[in-house]
């Protein structure tokens, strides 16, 4: 047999030599290269996730540590790379976010590469410093404390999603600069909707409103200094509590600290809840869009935005069309969740003069491929309950110039908002509403200036009307209402209005409206 020598010339051998050489003296680079928790990870999770991702709080692990993090590694890739977390959702064309919580795409590609290259420790040296949690009130002792009642949470089962209604007397009118939320069991409680209505005038701006919103994470409300919240000396207070079992059996009784402003108030804040209760959503529809409107009468600045919605809510934005025709998206909410409801705090206020036209346009999943949808067969309407739905876009604003919001003139807002349809069909009664009621088309009803209501259940028989529809009330719900109305010679509507046709004790009205353009009804006072 024959046994054959391979040769390989020198040059080649010197070759192959030099790339092995150049494999080795790389490898310990590109090691060096790949993210580490200490150096690269840690002060990712410690300025966006460990609010909520520590040790007694509502997720469920914590990351506040390379030994807690580490098994995690794989699924919180794929959390961040879906932006599934942190859970923020809101963008702009023109505005940034204080409180953004959202990661850059560096930030996503650093944690994707560190869990890709083995989700290495790195250098204990390079740890920054961990943030601190204090226990008790991050503000100090609050001036007044609203104590809410025990809520038992069951170890296991379904969200549990309780209302409490809370009577307050602060003794005296006050205005409030900083408001704290405080839960017994952070690990349970989820996020708390709270509004309130105020012992003022009727008709006064501040009488009603969004107290607060609290998502775990979310650090206290403090207002600019001189700003803040103003309340007559007794205040109800409606809370709407969201609450995860978590394996053990617990109970929850959470506070509301409120801290007195000292001094006279510069700015006044207030809420202006754009909202649509006549909303209607089909059975399955994955995609349903309502609209709502506002009218701004003066010059006023937007200090924060907070899209409410339940959970079929699937998208909500507000573009406003300046007095020039121009228009701006301020705020987009793409993929809104339920869970995870936020204020968004521009970087500075957002300045909006007086006859801009705010629209909100708020998207719902009321389909099978909804997870959290707990019946797709039913027709939703506008409701206080979880399972049902709302609508509502709050903005917290202040006046551009001077302290107070004076009381609105309700009827020349609602006449504002009836100029946006023809007017022929459209009708407007005293102060307390108006109505666009067509005889092909969509309808609209508007109620103090605020309310921007679609009308889908309205029919015309000859001279005869009837409107079914939801009016909102005080509770931050709303109530089947039912207007009957008949044309006289004048082309004046007159019948009556049915309020709470739902409910045992329905409260009738007389209803006079008078043709909007004809008689009286665009000189008449309020």
């Amino acid at each position: 047999m024959n046994q054959e020598t391979l040769r390989i010339p020198t040059a080649t051998l010197f070759l192959a030599a030099a790339l092995a050489l150049a494999l080795v003296a790389t490898a310990p680079a590109a090691a060096a290269e790949a993210p580490t928790y200490t150096r690269d990870i840690a002060p990712i999770f410690f300025k966006n996730c460990v609010q909520c991702h520590r040790t007694g709080e509502v997720a469920p692990m914590s990351l506040m540590t390379y030994r807690e993090a580490r098994p995690w590694a794989r699924s919180i890739a794929r959390a961040v790379e879906n932006r599934d977390m942190p859970p923020w959702s809101g963008d702009s064309e023109n505005h940034v976010w204080s409180n953004d919580l959202s990661l850059t795409d560096g930030e996503i590609e650093t944690i994707v590469n560190w869990a890709k290259s083995g989700a290495l420790q790195g250098d204990p040296a390079d740890l920054p410093e961990a943030p601190t949690f204090p226990k008790g009130w991050r503000l100090g002792e609050p001036d007044f404390v609203v104590t809410l009642d025990s809520i038992e949470v069951p170890a296991e089962g379904e969200d549990i999603f309780p209302q409490q209604i809370v009577e307050v007397d602060l003794g005296e009118p006050r205005w409030v600069r900083a408001i704290e939320f405080l839960p017994e069991d952070s690990r349970v409680t989820h996020h708390f909707l709270t509004t309130y209505v105020s012992e003022l005038n009727e008709g006064d701006p501040a009488a009603s409103g969004v107290l607060g919103i609290w998502t775990a994470g979310m650090p206290p409300y403090v207002f600019p200094d001189g700003v803040g919240r103003r309340f007559g000396s007794k205040i109800r207070i409606i809370v709407d509590q969201h609450y995860h079992p978590i394996g053990e059996a617990t109970r929850d009784a959470s506070r509301i600290g409120l801290h007195f402003g000292e001094g006279e108030l510069e700015k006044e804040v207030i809420t202006i809840p754009v909202t649509n209760t006549g909303l209607r959503i089909p059975p399955g529809a994955g995609h349903h869009p309502e609209n709502a409107h506002y009218l701004f009468d003066k010059d006023v600045q937007i200090l924060a935005f907070s899209p409410h919605m339940h959970v079929r809510g699937k998208a909500m934005s507000y573009e406003v069309t300046y007095p020039d025709g121009s228009k701006e998206m301020l705020l987009d909410v793409p993929k809104y969740d339920y869970n995870w409801q936020w204020l968004y705090y521009p970087t500075k206020p957002i300045d909006i003069p007086a006859g801009s036209r705010l629209d909100v346009t708020a998207v719902w999943d009321n389909s099978e491929d909804n997870p959290a949808n707990p019946d797709p067969t039913q027709e939703i309407i506008y409701r206080g309950d979880t399972y049902s739905e709302m609508f509502n876009g709050f903005i917290e604003v202040t006046r551009k110039e001077g302290v107070l919001f004076e009381q609105q003139n309700q009827r020349e807002q609602i006449l504002d908002l009836l100029a946006l349809h023809p007017a022929k069909d459209s009708y407007v009664s005293g102060a307390f509403m108006g109505f666009h009621v067509p005889h092909e088309g969509e309808g609209w009803l508007y109620m103090g200036g605020i309310y921007s209501i679609v009308l889908d259940d309205f029919e015309w028989q000859g001279d005869a009307l009837r409107i079914t529809t939801q009016f909102p009330t005080l509770n931050a719900s709303a109530t089947t209402t039912v207007i009957e109305g008949r044309l006289n010679e004048q082309g004046q509507l007159r019948g009556t209005v049915t309020i709470g046709a739902d409910t045992d004790q329905p409260q009738q009205m007389p209803l006079f409206a008078e043709p909007v353009g004809g008689g009286t009804a665009s000189s008449a006072g309020p």
